[in-house]
């Protein structure tokens, strides 16, 4: 393991972290995926690449998901809670943590995501770049269309140069739900209003002259945003593990 192993973030605020099964709202870190809810499953996976430290951002039945997890110490971590009592985005709610309890290098997954990709291997391109941020990115081209595709441009060696801000067609190189970011990035988010990593804090670390670049996305990371694409991947899944 990696000396200086950066904290895990789960951004999991607000009730569009939630999903309808049958008659209930059921937040999204707790959708089933066999018999474990699919929060267990990222922790499993922080857990084999090492991370001792997970803070979990939630919102919407955030006591839901701390009945079930606690400390976390039954699935190998520490647990740490943020519970959002109003939006704060996705760079608001980890500034609020505190910057100063924070690690150098801080690891963030969005909540709704099934993740079995090499996350040592990310960690060390982004420290051998010594990048301001390390994005993971995948090509937005046909058969991508159910992903979200924020676009990125690229300049010489990687570095990402723009964010432009539309998404059709969806074709180019999108943003994935896995990035790496460097603590001192949080001083760029705002104070009084939701911060957004990708519409505010990147674009400002781009125009001060800081290295944000993109990794090529491997393995796995299944967006299961919408009970469309939670269904199919949990049919998917479970044909593959039966196996």
């Amino acid at each position: 393991m990696p000396e200086n192993w950066p904290l895990a973030v789960i951004l999991a605020g607000g009730h569009g972290e939630c999903l309808r099964l049958e008659n209930d709202y059921v937040p999204k870190l707790l959708l089933p995926l066999g018999e474990k809810p699919l929060l267990e499953h990222q922790l499993a996976w922080l857990s084999r690449h090492g991370f001792q430290e997970v803070a979990l951002c939630l919102g919407y039945k955030a006591d839901a998901v701390r009945s079930y997890f606690g400390d976390g110490s039954r699935f190998g971590v520490r647990l740490r809670y943020l519970v959002e009592e109003a939006p704060l985005g996705t760079a608001g709610a980890i500034k609020a943590l505190g910057p100063a309890s924070l690690p150098e290098d801080i690891l963030v997954l969005d909540g709704d995501v099934y993740p079995d990709t090499d996350a040592a291997r990310m960690l060390q391109f982004h420290r051998d770049r010594r990048a301001a941020a390390t994005l993971a990115v995948h090509d937005c081209g046909p058969g991508e269309e159910h992903r979200e595709c924020r676009r990125v441009v690229f300049g010489p060696l990687r570095a990402i140069v723009d964010f432009p801000d539309y998404h059709d067609p969806p074709q180019g190189v999108g943003v994935s739900p896995l990035w790496i970011i460097s603590r001192f990035l949080l001083h760029l988010a705002g104070e009084a209003a939701p911060s957004d990593f990708l519409r505010d804090v990147f674009p400002v670390a781009l125009r001060r002259g800081e290295l944000l670049v993109g990794c090529p996305e491997t393995g796995l990371l299944a967006d299961l945003g919408s009970l469309e694409r939670y269904v199919e991947f949990k049919k998917l899944w479970e044909k593959k593990t039966r196996k």
